[in-house]
């Protein structure tokens, strides 16, 4: 089963709006569809699997632990990381209902990892970069802990290249989520990963499909901003609804997030 190593790892890491957002919200993320499943799990899952074999493997932003549990198919030890205690208590059941006995926890921040250098031969991350407060740190930090040779496999949101369509998008994100950080461009992934001696070798575009009313309901974003989205979605430009699919359906609305899922290898 999943094992408690480190929930405590850096003492108290300090409160901050993730840890806000998904304290609260923890048990529903464990049964979110999107989380527990999705195309972004899929792609990722097979670039591990083409990875080779690692024996020590982390899971930055871990969540409720579905992508740890992804990789702790294809690695020796997985350590599912994430700065919530309570997702990582969720992590702790659900593999233990898995019967996994290769992943334990750890409480920490992605910005500031309490490893040492040249000690992981796999990184993996979902839907969890456009939270990290300092994304460049995170990407320095992975750098540091992955041995030469060694994979980052991530998954993430990001924006459009046209600054209207990304800062409409950024702009709901962030009002119906209070954590949300930014939904990069992927120029600028690139370049911040490259910047680091991180090679990409292999992409691949993805979208996350999703429902207006579950979204807001994950969240539990209040009721007046609610309303306020919705009307923002329907209203939306003609470019946004042909680039992010919105499309009403009877007291829903459906849309996609564009996505990216990458393989980038510490090449120094």
């Amino acid at each position: 089963m999943a094992q408690e190593s480190a929930l405590n790892a850096q003492g108290n890491p300090r409160g901050n709006s993730s840890q806000r957002m998904f304290g609260s919200q923890a048990a529903f993320y464990a049964t979110s569809q999107v989380h527990i499943s999705d195309n972004r799990l899929t792609t990722l899952q097979r670039m591990i699997a083409e990875a080779p074999t690692a024996g020590w493997a982390i899971d930055l932003g871990t969540g409720a632990g579905f992508t740890a549990f992804a990789a702790a198919e294809y690695a020796g030890m997985v350590v599912a990381s994430d700065l919530t205690r309570e997702m990582l208590l969720e992590t702790r059941r659900i593999g233990g209902e898995r019967n996994l006995n290769n992943v334990v926890v750890c409480q920490n921040q992605a910005e500031a990892l309490p490893f040492g250098s040249d000690s992981f031969d796999l990184v993996t991350r979902r839907a969890a970069g456009h939270h990290f407060s300092d994304l460049g740190a995170a990407f320095d930090e992975i750098h540091r802990i992955l041995k030469p040779g060694g994979a980052l496999v991530m998954a993430d949101s990001v924006s459009p290249e046209d600054d209207f369509l990304a800062s409409w998008y950024n702009d709901v994100e962030l009002r119906r989520d209070f954590s949300h950080v930014e939904n990069r461009k992927i120029s600028v992934l690139l370049d911040m990963l490259e910047s680091r001696g991180l090679e990409i070798v292999e992409k691949q575009d993805e979208r996350t499909y999703m429902m207006f009313n579950d979204w807001v309901k994950r969240t539990a974003t209040p009721e007046a901003e609610v309303v306020s989205l919705r009307r923002d979605f329907l209203n939306a430009t003609p470019e946004a609804k042909e680039t992010f699919l919105i499309q009403e359906q009877g007291d829903d609305i459906a849309f996609a997030w564009p996505s990216l899922v990458f393989k980038a290898v510490k090449r120094c």
